[in-house]
């Protein structure tokens, strides 16, 4: 009985190792394709697309840094990524700390109305911005552009953040309070610090959504010195002609640090969704 009992376990998870190997097989194996087509020439990639390249072609790299201007449009996206999320949560974490901590009737309306924006798909939104950066002649504009992910990032990062910081203890602000500190330090010193699994989470996550973003950036970024990442892979296709090698190489280059930062910080991620999911 026991014998069968074991064996029938051993192949329950035989089994769910399998269907796991394949779920995971399905989403590396576009990437594995791309690392490998990025190596290969373009004629290569159509004579034999599914195969080991024969030599390998790492000046399809050096292409896209440098004829593909991808240098330039990489410094252009981290600007716009790096201040975004500064700004970002700054303000979230302002507002959540008024939300969370202090006492007020009118501040659970204050959080609805930010957790509702949530609810407005970007799409929804374009006709109006357009015609607003026309009329403020904010076409070309990196602030106008970061404002945009601003509005459209910190209702879920409120929504997550004021989750968390309703889990901490008053006590701590009651022996702060004690000891003179004002709303600024127990912000700053106290909240802040200990609010740091939920606030990293919002910073990686808001990263990569703006990293990866394109429909915005292809909106209100003309400019060819302006582009960011996503337009600047556009560069790699024409009317006529498209270079693969150099498109698989730049997206590959494109993906790297996303795909490094999410590895290296992953531990806070989980940390912090399920913190603001079970404790808020």
């Amino acid at each position: 009985m026991n014998i069968a009992r074991t064996r029938s376990i051993r192949l329950h998870r035989a089994a769910l190792f399998a269907g796991a190997l394949f779920v995971s097989l399905v989403f590396v194996y576009p990437l594995i394709y791309t690392l490998l087509a990025s190596i290969k020439s373009n004629h290569e990639i159509f004579a034999n697309p599914f195969g080991l390249p024969r030599a390998l072609q790492f000046e399809n790299y050096a292409n896209a840094w440098v004829k593909g201007n991808i240098g330039k449009y990489f410094f252009n996206t981290l600007f716009v990524c790096g201040t975004y999320v500064v700004l970002a949560i700054l303000f979230s974490t302002m507002a959540s700390f008024v939300l969370a901590r202090l006492q007020s009737r009118w501040l659970k309306f204050v959080f609805f109305f930010f957790v509702a924006g949530m609810m407005i798909p970007i799409h929804a939104i374009l006709i109006p911005l357009a015609r607003i950066s026309v009329a403020l002649d904010a076409s070309d504009n990196f602030f106008y552009l970061i404002s945009i992910y601003i509005a459209g990032g910190i209702p879920y990062m409120i929504f997550v953040i004021t989750g968390f910081m309703r889990t901490l203890p008053r006590e701590l602000e009651e022996a702060a309070i004690m000891d003179g500190a004002g709303l600024g330090t127990i912000y700053a010193r106290i909240v802040l610090p200990l609010s740091k699994p939920a606030v990293s989470t919002m910073a990686i996550l808001g990263f990569l959504s703006s990293w990866n973003d394109l429909i915005l950036a292809l909106l209100f970024l003309k400019k060819e010195s302006m582009r960011t990442l996503s337009l600047g892979l556009m560069n790699f296709s024409g009317f006529y002609t498209s270079d693969y090698a150099g498109i698989c190489a730049a997206v590959i280059m494109v993906n790297i640090p996303t795909i490094a930062l999410y590895l290296l910080l992953q531990e806070y991620v989980e940390k912090g969704l399920t913190a603001g999911a079970v404790k808020g």
